[in-house]
């Protein structure tokens, strides 16, 4: 079978897929990943995981060459798995050069398609053999949108459960990041995307931990807000961190902070917000309705109203002076995660795929 991703930079979404690719292979699928753009640091993680890779190029979406490549792509495959919006409306048109692939789609994030890709949405819809929902919230958008009688699933990410970090795991990430003993970190891994907020997380550090000694900012991953970051959080000096993209084991950084920060404006399922949980981080965030999914209650998390940096710094300020509270909020989300297995996420997609060819059922 066949992941469609957008294609091979570092992301979550693209983390998942390689994750998810890579343990079905236990499970008697030959799985490869089908990427646009350019070649990337997902090729190297996906084929040391025994999963091949079929790079397209950076070709423009649901464009005569961009289709007519994806399909002869397609061609040897029995199920064409897409992920979000972009790459399951070119596997749909795609589908077209290769009549015998089941078409799937995951829709990690909200999508509601608008103008003329909202006709081809319900067109895909009727010809794709599920499509699945990574949470209620983007589950009620595709059945707002997809023609009565769409198979509409939902199956949510799920995150693999390590042991909690060693006092040497944490010690060693500490050393990576550059704080010192004292430093209470607070960090966001993810895109530098307005969508993903943090701009709204360095305003509530200024605002509210520019005099805390001890408080640090640790920002993990790249996007179109780098420079402004970098300006912005000029007055904290030493004590912000911005590591840019990091490649190889940027989850393994986690063990090195004491709050988890997701300031995101719009969430379908945080990966990174789930692997916080499983490293037991106390989690600040906005209360999104994907949010209160993984927290439905305060005991794991403290969530705050949607763009208030007041709220959001408030909160920070707090947990930074209470250890004890870190400490009981961690160890309920990782209580609170088991329920989001890495294992039982893969084996609901293999029942998925299974049902969708005609004998394997």
């Amino acid at each position: 079978m066949a992941h469609v991703i957008h294609g091979l930079e570092v992301g979550g979404l693209e983390r998942l897929v390689v994750d998810l690719a890579a343990r079905s292979r236990a499970f008697g699928v030959d799985p490869s990943l089908v990427a646009f753009g350019d070649d990337g640091p997902v090729r190297a993680w996906a084929e040391a995981a025994g999963v091949a890779v079929i790079p397209l190029g950076p070709l423009r979406g649901l464009r005569p060459e961009a289709i007519r490549r994806l399909g002869g792509a397609l061609s040897g495959f029995s199920v064409a798995h897409a992920h979000d919006l972009g790459p399951w409306l070119n596997a749909v048109a795609a589908r077209a050069l290769s009549p015998r692939t089941r078409v799937l789609a995951t829709f990690h994030q909200i999508a509601s398609p608008t103008g003329p890709k909202r006709g081809a949405a319900r067109l895909g819809a009727r010809v794709s053999s599920a499509l699945v929902a990574c949470g209620a919230e983007v589950r009620a958008e595709l059945r707002g949108w997809a023609p009565p009688g769409t198979p509409v699933v939902t199956i949510g990410n799920g995150v693999a459960l390590p042991g909690p970090a060693t006092p040497e795991q944490r010690a060693r990430a500490r050393a990576r990041i550059g704080l010192p003993d004292s430093a209470v970190a607070i960090g966001y891994l993810g895109r530098m995307h307005p969508e993903k907020g943090p701009d709204l997380l360095v305003e509530a550090m200024l605002r509210h931990l520019r005099d805390v000694p001890q408080a640090h900012l640790v920002l993990v991953g790249r996007g179109p807000l780098d420079e402004s970051l970098r300006a912005a959080t000029a007055p904290l000096g030493p004590r912000a961190h911005l590591l840019g993209e990091v490649v190889e084991g940027a989850a393994d950084l986690l063990a090195g902070l004491d709050i988890y920060a997701q300031p995101s404006r719009r969430e379908g399922r945080s990966l990174a917000m789930l692997e916080a949980m499983a490293a037991g981080l106390p989690t600040v965030a906005h209360r999104l309705p994907a949010v209160a999914e993984l927290h439905p209650e305060d005991t794991t998390a403290v969530l705050v109203a949607l763009e208030d940096v007041d709220a959001l710094g408030a909160a920070l300020l707090a947990l930074v002076g209470d250890p004890a509270r870190r400490r009981s909020l961690g160890q309920a989300a990782r209580a609170r995660v088991s329920a989001f297995s890495m294992e039982a996420m893969v084996e609901a997609y293999v029942r998925l795929w299974r049902a969708s060819v005609p004998g394997r059922a």
